[in-house]
C-alpha cells in the first residue's frame, strides 16, 4: 500500500448532556453535547467528520509508530460457519437453543436471538439473519454477538448486567474504561457492506447509540484506543473517481 501515513481520532463524549435514547431496539437519536466528539485524522487542515445534529468531528494528525504500539482489542475473525461458534465456559448465561442463542443477564430475563432457518434464509428476504456468539467486552460489560445477512455482517451488543441491546453494523472495540465502543465497517469495496462508523455509550443500564456516520471518501478499517477518550484510526481512501484501488492510499 502507498503513502502510509498516521491520523489520532479524538472522541470526546459529554454524557451528561446527552438525551435519553429511545429503546434498545430502535434507531437512537444522536447525542447533543456541549463539546463536539472530536476524532483524529490525517494532516488536511479541512479533514472533518460531520455528525448527525450538527456536530463536527476535527481530525488530528498522529504517527505509524503511535498505531503501531497501541493494543488490539478486536475480537478474534468470526467464520460464517456454526462449527465455529465459542460458547463462553460459564454454565447457563450464555447458550443455544436450536435456532436461539440466549444470553441471560445478571438482571431480567434472557435475551433470545432467534436465527432465520435455513430455508428460508434467502437473498429475497430482507429479514433473514443468522447470529452466533462471537465473545465478549469485558471493561464493557458487553456480550458480542455476530449478525450474518445475506450479503453482509452486523454486531449486536448484550449487557451482561441488564440485557439491554443493540444490533448494529461493524467489528466493535471497547475504551480502555470499557465508557465507549467504536465500531469500524469498511465497505467502498464493493459488496452490500454498509461503509461506517459508529459510537456508542456503555452507561449503568447498558449501550446507547451516540452517533453514526456513512462515509463516502474513505473506509474505517480499524481502530485502536490509545486512552479512554482518544482513539487511532486506520482509514483506507478511494481514489479521486470513487473507486478503491488494491493498493489504495491508508492514512491514520
Amino acid at each position: 500500500m502507498k503513502n502510509p501515513s498516521r491520523l489520532a481520532l479524538l472522541l470526546l463524549l459529554a454524557s451528561a448532556a446527552c438525551r435519553p435514547d429511545a429503546p434498545a431496539t430502535q434507531p437512537v437519536a444522536p447525542a447533543a453535547a456541549p463539546k463536539p466528539a472530536t476524532v483524529a485524522s490525517p494532516a488536511a487542515p479541512a479533514d472533518t467528520l460531520h455528525l448527525p445534529g450538527g456536530q463536527v468531528i476535527q481530525l488530528r494528525p498522529s504517527t505509524a509508530a503511535v498505531f503501531n504500539k497501541l493494543p488490539t482489542r478486536g475480537l478474534p475473525d468470526l467464520a460464517n460457519d456454526p462449527a465455529a461458534e465459542r460458547l463462553p465456559a460459564t454454565p447457563g448465561q450464555v447458550r443455544r437453543q436450536g435456532l436461539a442463542l440466549l444470553l441471560q443477564p445478571a438482571q431480567g430475563s434472557a435475551v433470545s436471538l432467534a436465527s432465520t432457518p435455513e430455508a428460508e434464509f434467502t437473498l429475497q428476504n430482507a429479514k433473514g439473519v443468522n447470529y452466533m456468539y462471537w465473545g465478549s467486552l469485558p471493561t464493557a460489560h458487553q456480550w458480542v454477538v455476530r449478525a450474518w445477512y445475506w450479503e453482509s455482517d452486523g454486531t449486536v451488543l448484550v449487557d451482561q448486567r441488564t440485557g439491554r441491546h443493540v444490533e448494529l453494523i461493524g467489528a466493535p472495540v471497547a475504551s480502555p474504561d470499557g465508557r465507549l465502543v467504536l465500531l469500524t465497517s469498511p465497505g467502498l469495496g464493493g459488496g452490500d457492506q454498509a461503509n461506517l462508523l459508529t459510537l456508542v455509550e456503555i452507561t449503568a443500564d447498558g449501550p446507547h447509540l451516540r452517533w453514526q456516520r456513512e462515509l463516502t471518501t474513505w473506509e474505517p478499517v480499524e481502530a485502536r484506543w490509545a486512552a479512554p477518550n482518544r482513539a487511532i484510526l486506520m482509514r483506507r481512501h478511494t481514489l479521486a473517481d470513487g473507486t478503491m484501488a488494491n493498493d489504495a492510499r491508508i492514512s491514520y
